[in-house]
């Protein structure tokens, strides 16, 4: 499997497409958080989302531009793919 880390921005975001893009994302596989190999959960920063699958990175950004553009005219999407990670900062969550 493949892990993917997006960041996307919104051209002149509202509360209601901030609401809209969170919703979509968590509607369509992708995750708000991350967890550590000692299995604890971090957030990630505002509009960064993680997705772990098969699918490839052209195919996946293609996804998210069509997904997000739904309701935001022209966002604007970068995504990496991740062999790992490191962060500090991040606040921590309960998943269960």
């Amino acid at each position: 499997m493949l892990s993917y880390t997006i960041r996307i921005e919104l051209k002149d975001p509202t509360a209601g497409t901030q609401i809209e893009l969170l919703y979509a994302m968590l509607e369509h596989g992708f995750s708000r958080s991350l967890v550590c190999e000692k299995g604890y959960a971090y957030v990630l920063p505002t509009n960064e989302y993680v997705y772990v699958g098969s699918e490839n990175i052209r195919s996946l950004t293609d996804r998210i531009v069509t997904l997000v553009s739904e309701f935001s005219e022209e966002p604007l999407v970068m995504v990496t793919q991740s062999a790992a990670r490191c962060w500090s900062g991040l606040r921590g969550v309960n998943l269960a």
